[in-house]
């Protein structure tokens, strides 16, 4: 049985490229999500290990250090510790992060691609950095910069430099002296920028007065290992400081980078396995295909005294050998991929840290894995019809007719029943909101795959009196009903990734009419001024709210309004966001609407609060919320009001607590203009005025909204790109089918061109089912998205985080026009096949 099931395979090597097909895109998703991580986890984790290299022993703050008073070395500390035995040498250390330097041709900062922006004082390189050109800064005016800082700001030696400098919050002047690189003539180790300042500038810009360091940098004598020196010097370390081992603190560094990469791993997984899924049904259809095929054959066997188990078995262990082939191939491509994004990575300017390509151990396992489980479980079923086989139908032709619907049907329509009352329940406030619509949605999906064969025949149908022209058409329309089993479980696999498309882009629209809805009617200001943060928004990115003094001054400004953004600790709870604006103004600015007590308190101690985070955290008007924030010490403030609010959320506080928080720098700003005014003009006004904030944006409603919409619409394009992988592979399973149903229907077609059909008619006949079958997926792919996706939408408006619920008609109808036309597509290989049938060869096919 095991000989004749390798034959069969080596005789059908279309059949294992067709079917394998799926798998091999699948398992690449999965196979390129772990190497390209596992690959990026390792060139970081030498970056470390490099950086850190030359360092035993790292003096640094402690964790407990706040932001209001941290820690310094002296003079004195840093000769202390060179004094303790073993130490060979201690330097120093001054830097910071969010020293930004400006672009000569335009002005404007050099953008961070995620890579950090560092400023250190120049106290020697070492042998990982070294002077390249022209020499280290000697006076307070100068600076030395790395060589990929000095191509982004595009200045050489000579040149005047703008530099915005985040500690202090302003912007300075200097001259550049040198240029730096890495050894190895590296521009940079792995895309940040780096300005490097004398000693005593960079520590009055760092920490206001010379003489004193962030930490200090140990090395050690040749007789003494890292971590002997490490406990010597914890004995003498400052109040406040800590002693690490350089290897300690690059395998920190490692491990905190690894576990965003975890994230990005997950997120990657996530949309592998629905192409995996989608690519089952094709797995499940193409062995259902062959098995009819063969089923005189397995007959045969059967008749011969093959068992169940064999019969079985012999079709599981050819999809154990498609599962495996498939999943090599997949793990290969996926390596390639891999390697090309990070190729291309390089090319488009995002330098990466050196390293090779990693293909670990879980790769190969997970993709392996994977691969041959999913193809073997969707082959489960048709294996068990294999066996079922009678033997009877090896002496005659038996025609085994299609088992009733009704049981699958009435099964589909409670599921579906089941998945829409979940979902009811969570817009209507049921606990446990997230956990129902999340049970709702895999309820429906499986209960709308459980009806479309009950409605195959009448949708399609519908489709194919529409479509479906002359003899050649209705043909192809009563060939796609014909086995309305086979034709849903193709339809279905495109349905899954349409479905999940069009719930996106529902929930995108809608997020794009409520920024636009928000902008128009809802802020009181014609003119924004935002800040693209690059971290947890605690004041110290920004711009200084006293520049709004300025913008006033503006010809055609009524007023201006700065709003500060951070993170505290309130009752006991941590991480909640905060917000401090002028609470008396914050009404018709924001469009807060009162549901209780006041939104317009006027006391220095009282605040206001959005429903959400009332609810959160049990407080209702004139009870007190204690707020800790970054410096200063616990406040307490009275909730004077409690709102709702599309522009805002959480607890609002009065200006004065910005005292409270890590940085004085207002997030965001709002300006509101005379009528008539010139709004081009204050835009360009205030540009002038942020000039020297260099992660500041301004412009007006209509840029604000573009400006919104385009963060929107990048993230959907990640979406789209990712669930493509499913639709392509499903629109594979459409060539599957239609390919292996021409083998099927051999004589079939070859008494058709024997009475006269032309080759043209058997190509449109099987155009036909082919856009039957992409139609029908596509509208029920449609059809559950947009229920899923306005479902999610009114969920997200209930919870004050959208206000108006879409529906793009536009773009989903370009989606059903683009699977017509890719069902046509998918055609051409199926109908040229059926086309140069030999008609007497498939007359005489038996």
């Amino acid at each position: 049985m095991l000989r004749a099931t390798i034959k069969s395979l080596l005789a059908r090597k279309l059949r294992l490229v067709l079917s394998g097909l799926a798998i091999v895109l699948g398992v690449m998703f999965v196979s390129s999500a772990f190497v390209l991580t596992d690959s990026l986890g390792g060139r970081f984790e030498r970056l470390f290990q490099t950086v850190n290299q030359e360092t035993a022993v790292q003096v640094r703050a402690d964790s407990e250090a706040g932001a209001e008073s941290p820690p310094l070395l002296t003079d004195a500390d840093v000769t202390r510790l060179s004094q303790v035995d073993g130490v060979a040498s201690a330097s120093g250390d001054a830097s910071a992060q969010g020293v930004v330097p400006f672009r000569a041709r335009d002005g404007k900062a050099v953008p961070s691609s995620g890579a950090p922006q560092l400023g250190v004082g120049w106290a020697g390189g070492g042998d990982l950095l070294q002077v390249a050109e022209g020499a280290v800064p000697a006076a307070d005016t100068e600076v030395a910069l790395t060589r990929f800082t000095a191509e982004q700001a595009g200045v050489g030696v000579g040149d005047r430099l703008k530099v915005y400098i985040g500690p202090r919050y302003e912007s300075r002047e200097y001259t550049v002296t040198g240029v730096l690189e890495y050894s190895g003539g590296r521009p940079s180790l792995s895309g940040e920028t780096m300005v490097a300042f004398t000693m005593p500038e960079a520590q009055r810009l760092f920490y206001g007065k010379t003489g004193v360091y962030g930490g200090a940098a140990l090395t050690a004598a040749d007789a003494i290992s890292d971590d002997d020196l490490k406990s010597r010097v914890a004995a003498v370390v400052p109040a406040g400081f800590e002693a690490v081992t350089g290897a300690e603190i690059a395998e920190e560094q490692a491990s905190a980078f690894k576990q965003l990469l975890t994230f990005v791993n997950w997120f990657f997984l996530g949309f592998a396995l629905v192409a995996l899924l989608v690519g089952m049904f094709l797995i499940f259809n193409t062995f259902n295909i062959i098995i009819a095929q063969r089923a005189r054959e397995l007959a045969l066997f059967r008749a011969l005294g093959a068992g169940w188990g064999q019969l079985t078995g012999s079709v599981l262990i050819e999809a154990l050998v498609v599962g495996f082939v498939a999943s090599t191939l997949g793990l290969l491509a996926g390596i390639g991929v891999a390697y090309g994004l990070q190729a291309a990575a390089g090319a488009a300017g995002l330098p990466l840290p050196e390293g090779d390509l990693v293909v670990g151990v879980t790769a190969i396992v997970v993709s392996y894995l994977l691969g041959v489980l999913m193809t073997v479980t969707a082959a489960l079923i048709p294996a068990i019809r294999a066996a079922s086989v009678p033997p009877i139908a090896a002496m005659r032709e038996v025609t085994r007719p299609d088992k009733p619907m009704l049981g699958l049907t009435v099964a589909g329509s409670v599921v579906t029943g089941l998945g829409v009352a979940a979902i009811a329940a969570a817009l209507f406030g049921a606990p446990l909101a997230a956990v129902l619509i999340g049970a709702g949605v895999l309820l429906s999906i499986v209960g709308v795959a459980l009806l479309s064969p009950a409605l195959t025949r009448p949708v399609a149908g519908a489709i194919g009196r529409l479509v479906a022209w002359g003899t050649a058409g209705d043909l192809g329309r009563r060939n796609a009903l014909r086995n309305p089993r086979r034709t849903s479980v193709t339809a279905v696999a495109l349905m899954i990734g349409v479905a999940l498309v069009s719930t996106v882009t529902v929930i995108g629209s809608s997020l794009r009419s409520t920024v636009r809805d928000l902008v128009e009617n809802d802020i009181g200001a014609e003119v924004m001024i935002l800040t693209n943060s690059q971290q947890l928004p605690d004041g110290r990115e920004g711009f200084d709210p006293a520049r709004l003094r300025e913008v006033d001054a503006l010809p055609g400004v009524r007023e201006s309004i700065a709003y500060h953004f951070s993170v505290a600790t309130v009752n006991g709870q941590p991480q909640q966001f905060v917000s401090a604006t002028d609470l008396g103004r914050a009404g018709p600015m924001f469009a807060l609407e009162e549901e209780s007590g006041t939104v317009a308190p006027s006391g220095p101690t009282e605040a206001l609060i959005d429903t959400n985070t009332a609810g959160t955290l049990g407080l209702t008007v004139g009870e007190t919320a204690t707020v800790e924030g970054a410096k200063g010490g616990p406040r307490t403030y009275t909730i004077a009001g409690i709102y709702k609010s599309q522009l805002t959320a959480g607890l609002l506080l009065p200006e004065s607590a910005v005292e409270t928080f890590a940085g004085p720098l207002a997030m965001q700003g709002f300006v509101a203009l005379d009528e008539g005014a010139d709004t081009d003009a204050v835009v360009a006004g205030v540009e002038r005025i942020m000039a020297d904030y260099p992660l500041v944006t301004v412009g007006d409603q209509e840029s604000f909204i573009a400006q919104q919409n385009a963060l929107v619409d990048g993230v959907l394009a990640i979406f789209y790109v990712l669930l493509a992988l499913a639709v392509i592979v499903a629109f594979l399973g459409i060539v599957n089918t239609l390919v292996l149903s021409i083998y099927e229907r051999t004589r079939e077609l070859g008494l058709l061109r024997a009475i006269g059909t032309t080759r043209r008619q058997v190509r449109g006949m099987v155009r036909v089912e082919s856009l039957l079958i992409a139609v029908y997926g596509c509208l029920l792919g449609i059809a559950l998205g947009v229920g899923l996706g306005a479902s999610a939408s009114l969920a997200l408006r209930q919870q004050d985080l959208l206000s108006v619920v879409t529906i793009p008609y536009a773009q989903l109808a370009g989606l059903l026009v683009a699977a017509a036309l890719a069902g046509v597509l998918a055609a051409v290989l199926p109908a040229r096949r059926a086309s140069r049938l030999n008609v007497l060869d498939a007359i005489a096919y038996e």
